[in-house]
């Protein structure tokens, strides 16, 4: 190995650290995402930048970790609380405080598939944190909203709630909050119908397979 590489390769970690990077142990996934968005080390100014397989892999690697993060956080929150995971409480905040849904519109606001969100109201119901009434302008359809303990349950979480907020968003500025709400959006105006639709065809030509 050339002396040249390993002080390249020095020069890298030292930029990586002065940019906030710890180094104390090798974080790969932080380190090759820092590589890929360091564009004055990949490539030239005048190029364009990394693009493709490799970029978004990473991009929705650490999607999937941001969500995996605030499930863990959200355990400690609703631990010894009638609330049993975050889709209860995607329930709880669309119902809150006298909404009445059907169940279809409620499992679709709550970005939940038709068979695992139909599990999670029956339980719901079942706990007393929701009840059922008939639909005004259907008789053969049924409404479900909250109950007195539905809205306890939700009223007893809201400072956790709040704390799990500002833990998740980290030592974000208000600028860089701006920023990735505004990214969040844009993805989720795309996705959302998608989701909904669930149309097999689209999603094979989406997803290759």
């Amino acid at each position: 190995m050339s002396l040249d590489f390993i002080r390249k390769l020095l020069d890298l970690v030292q930029d990586y650290e002065s940019g906030g990077g710890k180094t104390d142990e090798f974080d790969r996934e932080d380190f090759i995402s820092w590589l890929m968005t360091n564009h004055s080390r990949l490539v030239k100014k005048e190029e364009n930048p990394p693009a493709g397989a490799p970029l978004n892999g990473l991009i929705a690697m650490y999607l999937s970790f941001m969500a995996r993060y605030a499930q863990f956080y959200g355990r400690r929150v609703f631990r010894n609380t009638d609330i049993y995971s975050e889709d209860d409480w995607g329930v709880l905040i669309t119902l809150y405080p006298d909404i009445q849904l059907k169940k279809t519109d409620v499992i679709r606001q709550c970005i939940m598939e038709k068979s695992s969100g139909n599990e999670v109201l029956k339980r719901m119901l079942k706990q007393g944190l929701l009840q059922e009434h008939v639909h005004p302008d259907d008789k053969r359809a049924k409404l479900i909203g909250l109950t007195d303990a539905g809205r306890a349950a939700f009223e007893s979480v809201q400072n956790g709630v709040a704390k799990l907020s500002d833990t998740v968003v980290a030592d974000l500025t208000d600028a860089e909050k701006t920023n990735l709400l505004q990214i969040l959006n844009k993805l989720n105006r795309y996705h959302k119908p998608v989701f909904e639709a669930a149309d097999e065809e689209e999603l094979e030509r989406l997803l290759g397979r």
